[in-house]
């Protein structure tokens, strides 16, 4: 995946089910050439394998009938001819694992040995993501195989299920040693030829020698709608596209684009990339990036089955096409985007498949609307979400502090998640935590109530206690049907203590410097918004030097699958190894929790606070300063900021080396950011440590320097990061709060190089 154009890998299927589905028809004369003259049309393996299979749906009368080959080295099992009705869409396993215990194909190819099994409607679904068989049937495989190599399974599904009396257990057997025995004499046990899909042909086991007909179409149509609905985001449609239309048809690749203000913007593609692509600006993927010059734009379908059709075509095509379709992407009668599938070779589109391809671009454009106001959605909820979190968190010298907060995978609401740190009118520093029910705009816009509340409560000198009685008061008083919890903590940083106040929210977790964690005894009250008239209380708790308070909000610690006991025990047991680990690191490993991002339920929140106090050894100071936006002017000042407090410390050797750092740091910021720009430095016993923090949370990336040619101007993003990465003993960033704070230490020993 490139940074400006979303790629997807092709499967590099040689052979299409589809391009084979115009044969198997009786010619016009009603002549029945029976199933050896219509599997000729089928290739020499598949035609051995559709005459056994059409033998034992019309002997045995069962509903369907599949052959399978072994690939991958033997590792699976693809399902490469299927006859029968056209349940046999519904009962086809395409891929099975050799060592799956839950397929008889399976363990006939492993045991070689015939095997059926009767599936009852409680038990007849083999995966419980896989519901394409919920309904009772046996299925009975037998082993294609000659001494020493194992060439396929032939299996019956029958439905309704019943037992398979002794001879038709022999005539299974006959057919596959049959089968065996002409596959391996012709040499066509070779499974390097198999489609991405089956070959599926119409046999009606009440007729005679009827007709061969292949509904590979219709297969094919079906999967892809069933695969569609599935997809969730852009990235998600265009993988199914890939393996549902690129892959079985033996495409060499695809692209999709989608109009937007008169003008063509790239989605993805797979395989080659067009000229379109290449011709066209770096960043021409995606709406927010430049748009694609000369991408096809076609109002009716066009296909392009010779070299002659390409050279006279009005758009560029990958350079080796031989063959392309251009087919429009049209939802709800209006003009959607473009879809372009190309081949390597000439290729005939015959009628049939023509129009399953506008019908699979018809459901792709559905499925292309609905991914992108999903992303649209979801960006939007995702910017109201971040705009009510705090844009910085304030430093004290008495106290480091770090946030997270990530959001749920599924959906596109946002959360009623918050976190935030107040000042307080005597100077010390309020942690406030929080959670509205449920997952909308109203839980977020309520949460910006609630935090307004609680800030404003805050700045006139309200206790923990007080505060949530008030903020109680005032959020039945708005009428809204969500409640919300909440959890303040007070810090005295002179006296090293903590008052703490709970609205039916988990109490904090304080890490103590020998590496307990204790839960404080805290009266959690019942949430805000239940009653107007709950009266609340507070404690207070002591914080020795280099405790560690950790507030969170319940979708950290539970899902589904994690109880909150034992999601609490995790977060604990990572604060009690925590040691002396920088916080913005804590925070990653702690946020972790959550899974991956494609495994979070729930939006979370997470506030670290570590009261430093006076840490025995150590004499560590903090000092801050700020400038505005866009105001590169003040760059001088940072230096003289820098410069002055390094040498008031005692860190005048690194001096220089950390005010040309820090200011590289600084003017991208200003560059890059639209806000004010806050640098801190921060002195440990044995290192400076300098954080930029800034709105924009997309992270910084090192670009390497271009002597020259066309791309030097592009090559000034990033020049600074090299600069920092040379200087400093280490560098890194991370969220902090809306946008993300770069940082870089230096220590005494360094010998930065002037």
């Amino acid at each position: 995946m490139s940074a400006h154009a979303e790629t997807f890998p092709s499967a590099g299927v040689e052979a299409s089910a589809m391009a084979s589905s115009e044969h198997g028809r009786s010619p016009a004369g009603g002549h029945d050439p029976g199933p050896s003259a219509a599997s000729t049309q089928l290739g020499a393996r598949n035609a051995l394998f559709a005459e056994a299979l059409e033998r034992l749906v019309r002997e045995l009368r069962v509903p369907t009938a599949i052959g399978y080959v072994a690939v991958d080295d033997g590792q699976n099992l693809v399902a490469a001819v299927v006859a029968g009705r056209p349940l046999s869409i519904f009962t086809t396993a395409e891929r099975v694992g050799v060592e799956n215990q839950s397929y008889t194909a399976a363990t006939a190819h492993r045991t070689g040995e015939q095997c059926v099994r009767t599936f009852p409607e409680s038990i007849g679904i083999p995966s419980r993501l896989d519901v394409t068989m919920p309904f009772a049937y046996t299925a009975a495989s037998t082993p294609v195989r000659v001494p020493g190599n194992a060439l396929g399974v032939l299996t019956l599904i029958l439905v309704p299920p019943r037992t398979l009396r002794p001879e038709e257990r022999e005539l299974c057997t006959r057919v596959a040693d049959e089968l065996a025995r002409q596959l391996a004499g012709s040499g066509e046990g070779s499974t390097e030829d198999c489609t991405a899909m089956p070959l599926l042909l119409l046999v009606e086991p009440d007729q005679g020698a009827g007709e061969a007909v292949s509904f590979s179409p219709l297969y094919q149509v079906f999967r892809l709608a069933s695969s569609l609905t599935e997809a969730v985001r852009i990235r998600d449609v265009l993988d199914v596209v890939v393996s549902r239309i690129v892959a079985p048809l033996g495409a060499q690749g695809m692209a999709v684009s989608v109009p937007h203000d008169g003008r063509q913007y790239l989605l993805g593609y797979s395989g080659s990339a067009p000229q379109a692509v290449r011709a066209g600006p770096a960043g021409s993927s995606r709406e927010d990036g430049p748009p694609v010059p000369r991408f096809p734009t076609v109002g009716e379908p066009a296909f392009l089955e010779s070299e002659s059709a390409l050279d006279a075509a009005e758009f560029a095509l990958p350079e080796d096409a031989g063959a392309c379709c251009v087919l429009p992407l049209v939802s709800a009668g209006q003009l959607a985007g473009t879809f372009m599938l190309y081949f390597d070779h000439p290729r005939r589109f015959p009628a049939e498949e023509r129009a399953v391809l506008v019908t699979m671009a018809g459901l792709l454009a559905q499925s292309l609307e609905r991914a992108r106001q999903f992303e649209r959605e979801h960006a939007l909820a995702r910017g109201l979400q971040q705009g009510l979190l705090p844009h910085t968190l304030p430093h004290r010298g008495e106290l480091d502090t770090a946030a997270r907060y990530v959001t749920a995978t599924a959906g596109t609401a946002v959360g009623g998640d918050w976190y935030d740190i107040v000042t307080l009118p005597d100077g010390n520093l309020g942690l406030v935590i929080g959670d509205v029910e449920g997952h909308s705009t109203t839980a977020a816009a309520n949460m910006g109530q609630i935090r307004s509340a609680v800030r404003a409560y805050a700045t006139e000198g309200h206790r923990p206690s007080d505060l949530l009685g008030r903020t109680n008061r005032l959020l039945t008083e708005l009428g809204t049907d969500l409640f919300a919890t909440c959890c303040c903590v007070w810090l005295d940083l002179a006296t090293g203590t903590a008052e703490l106040a709970s609205a039916g929210h988990p109490a904090p977790l304080l890490r103590h410097p020998g590496g307990d964690v204790a839960i404080p005894q805290v009266p959690v009250g019942i949430p805000l918004g239940v009653a107007p008239d709950t009266v609340y209380q507070s404690v207070e708790v002591p914080l020795p030097d280099g405790t560690i308070v950790a507030l969170y909000t319940v979708g950290l610690v539970h899902s589904h699958t994690v109880d909150v006991s034992d999601g609490t025990k995790a977060l604990r047991d990572l604060l009690a190894s925590a040691h002396d680990q920088h916080l913005e690191h804590l925070a990653t490993r702690l946020v972790a929790i959550t899974g991956e991002g494609d495994q979070r339920e729930d939006d979370a929140a997470l506030l670290l606070a570590r009261f430093t106090g006076a840490l025995p050894g150590t004499h560590q100071r903090v000092s801050s300063f700020r400038v505005a936006r866009h105001d590169l002017a003040a760059v001088r000042d940072v230096r003289a900021f820098l410069n002055r407090q390094l040498r008031q410390w005692g860190w005048q050797r690194i001096s220089y080396e950390v005010e040309l750092a820090a200011t590289e740091l600084v003017t991208n910021a200003l560059v890059h950011a639209d806000s004010e720009v806050d640098i801190r430095l921060r002195e440990y016993a044995d290192r400076i440590r300098v954080e930029v923090r800034d709105s924009d949370p997309r992270p910084p990336l090192p670009a390497p320097i271009i002597a020259s040619g066309a791309g030097e101007s592009e090559s000034e993003h990033g020049r600074g990061l090299i600069i920092v990465e040379s200087l400093a003993a280490s560098w890194g960033n991370s969220p902090s709060g809306r946008g993300k704070s770069v940082w870089f230490e230096m220590g005494k020993d360094d010998d930065a190089p002037h």
